[in-house]
């Protein structure tokens, strides 16, 4: 009798371990909302969980440096308007038939032009390709442009190379073009129209004569195709734009998704962890009046 009372004694304290145990788990849900504590917790889901939070996290990351390069292409873009601006500023200077203000034109050309080759973003040249800590543009005037040895590009001094940068782990894009690849064409036909000004069929002033009247036309077959690279340009950053603007969403839609498939492994019924907890602490008393009772019909024994 004392035998089968104190393993019936036993059985009871383990059924009120077991009780708090499952109270404890389902009040510790109810606080986390999660299924357990610890990466420990999910057995043979832990390494499907932590390759989506590493996934997860690398999508994050690729949205928000794709965020700050939508940033900057935008700026570029201005710049892009403000040169394919001068560019037609002076197409339309150069069909006049007065040329008393033809210079005065050209160097608010050439002023609006050297502002947007040596545009920054965050601090650095936006023209200057992979070096961005340097004028990508040196010429403070025209006359600078006219001493250039042995031309204009020598103005330039913005790195040969493309800045390049990923927008997914497997697709890399240049993210502009350089001052000098879209500069140098109307630079040039600013240095040749000075130069003319300067020259015996000079200056520009007032009716335009039959010699400059040639070179005019001549020039401005020039100016057209340095409006073209720049639009051309232009078209490239706009789609690159579209392009980085795609990326961001699907990195988006990815975190999105990964953080709902996480949530639905590590996160808690709260409605069944509330009735399991109702339940657990149920048997927890019903245990404890059980091994109490048996406790002392235990004690008795001894008696």
């Amino acid at each position: 009798m004392r035998i089968s009372t104190q393993a019936a004694s036993q059985a009871a304290l383990m059924d009120l371990m077991r009780a708090q145990r499952e109270a404890y788990d389902a009040r510790d849900q109810l606080a986390s909302g999660k299924k357990a504590p610890d990466l420990k917790g999910y057995a043979n889901t832990a390494e499907t969980i932590i390759s989506a939070r590493a996934a997860q996290q690398r999508s994050e990351s690729f949205a928000s440096a794709n965020s700050r390069i939508m940033n900057r292409l935008e700026v570029q873009d201005l710049a892009y308007q403000e040169l394919s601006q001068a560019a037609t500023d002076l197409r339309t200077t150069l069909t006049t038939n007065d040329g008393s203000f033809i210079m005065d034109k050209v160097q608010e050309v050439f002023d609006q032009a050297s502002a947007a080759l040596n545009m920054r973003f965050n601090g650095s040249y936006v023209f200057g390709g992979v070096r961005t800590d340097a004028l990508p543009f040196t010429a403070d005037t025209i006359a600078d442009l006219q001493a250039a040895a042995p031309d204009v590009s020598a103005m330039f001094d913005n790195a040969a190379r493309r800045q390049t940068t990923m927008i997914e782990e497997t697709i890399t894009v240049d993210i502009n073009s350089t001052a000098s690849e879209v500069g140098t064409d109307l630079m040039a036909s600013i240095e040749r129209i000075a130069d003319f000004n300067a020259g015996p069929d000079g200056p520009f002033n007032g009716q335009i004569t039959e010699n400059q009247q040639a070179f005019l036309e001549t020039e401005l077959a020039n100016i057209i195709a340095a409006f073209d690279t720049i639009n051309v340009a232009m078209a490239e950053n706009g789609s690159r734009q579209k392009q980085v603007e795609n990326a961001i969403t699907g990195h988006e839609k990815r975190a999105d998704y990964l953080t709902i498939m996480v949530a639905g492994i590590e996160d808690a019924d709260m409605a069944e962890a509330a009735t399991r907890f109702q339940q657990a602490q149920t048997a927890v008393q019903v245990s404890a009046q059980t091994f109490s009772t048996l406790s002392q019909i235990s004690l008795l024994n001894y008696l």
